[in-house]
């Protein structure tokens, strides 16, 4: 029964008709998304691995955040046919209202080599690493919130990849992709909101109260 509330989850996130307006991004090789919607009074971040395939699912608690979880499932193409893995991270603004999220370290990618759009290389953030998840790794603060999920790159694939998350023509974060190290590894895809965008948006806040009293649609 659990692996077919996954399954529905998938085809839902991937088919719904949304009130958010999300901008296509730039492609990158077996990745759709990450797509952003609306769900229970929380931001649905969610990702598709084309290329990678499972058997079954599991929804788990994210540490430190009581209210969001993160839901690892098989992926239901248009068509009906399986293929693909979706994961969605349900995440609840109230979790990074604390003092544990304002006060955070500086954190690298999980290699340790800097973030490609920051400055000085350093996102202040909690990093939390789930290996369950694909080994993806959350990063949590008052002002941001996102991932880095590993990924497999094409050799050839050398293009860069950096675009912001544009929703109903407002920016909400970034997208990028990080390429493989000098070993060949670390390749991955980071997603971050800017959750100050969020909080300042009348209309974003409206729809997450109106998606309490609406707990079966996605926007």
């Amino acid at each position: 029964m659990k692996v077919l509330s996954y399954l529905v989850l998938s085809a839902f996130l991937f088919s719904a008709t949304s009130c958010l307006k999300q901008e296509d991004g730039q492609y990158i090789p077996g990745v759709n998304g990450p797509k952003v919607n609306i769900n229970d009074g929380k931001i649905l971040l969610t990702v598709e691995l084309e290329k990678v395939d499972l058997q079954g699912g599991l929804t788990m608690p994210i540490r430190k955040m009581d209210h969001s979880t993160l839901t690892v499932s098989p992926s239901i193409s248009s068509d009906g046919s399986f293929g693909g893995t979706l994961i969605s991270i349900a995440f609840d603004l109230r979790d990074v209202e604390n003092d544990d999220f304002r006060s955070v370290p500086n954190e690298t990618l999980p290699d340790g080599r800097p973030f490609p759009f920051l400055i000085d290389g350093t996102l202040p953030a909690l990093a939390i690493n789930i290996p369950k998840a694909k080994d993806i790794t959350l990063y949590a603060s008052e002002k941001v919130f996102g991932f880095f999920l590993p990924i497999n790159l094409p050799e050839d694939f050398n293009i860069s990849v950096h675009y912001k998350i544009k929703i109903n023509g407002k920016s909400y974060g970034i997208v990028s992709l990080i390429h493989p190290d000098e070993r060949g590894e670390g390749a991955g895809v980071v997603a971050l909101l800017t959750l100050d965008d969020v909080r300042s948006n009348p209309g974003l806040n409206k729809l997450l109260r109106i998606s309490k009293r609406n707990k079966s649609r996605i926007y």
